[in-house]
């Protein structure tokens, strides 16, 4: 088995009880070009990739846990292999996003959620 390490950081995942006004802010106060998307499972959420890190905002509920609202993303080659190796358990199945592109979450010791990033099409 190859020993699969994390490539990158390659995405921040936020979520929002008002996503719209969220990505308002990040487009019009921090520059960064959002724009509303739908593709594989996930519903219409705002993304887009900007210096080489994927942003995405999806809506998230009112009284959701604040340490879930920031989500990192780390390039790995083979989530599950990845996952298996360190003895870690997925959060939720494979989710596969299209494109080649799947994403899987996990905890780390603190219990915060990191999700993992796959493109299969290289």
């Amino acid at each position: 088995m190859n020993n699969i390490k994390v490539n990158r950081m390659s995405g921040l995942i936020m979520s929002s009880p008002n996503p719209d006004r969220l990505a308002t802010f990040y487009r019009n106060i921090m520059g960064i070009p959002l724009e509303l998307n739908s593709h594989g499972n996930l519903p219409e959420h705002w993304e887009c990739d900007f210096e080489g890190i994927h942003y995405a905002i999806l809506k998230g509920k009112k009284n959701e846990n604040v340490k879930n609202a920031y989500v990192p993303s780390f390039s790995v080659d083979d989530i599950e292999q990845f996952v298996s190796q360190h003895n870690l358990s997925m959060q939720h199945p494979l989710m596969d996003l299209g494109g080649g592109n799947f994403v899987g979450s996990i905890k780390d010791v603190d219990d915060n959620t990191i999700r993992l990033w796959m493109t299969t099409n290289k």
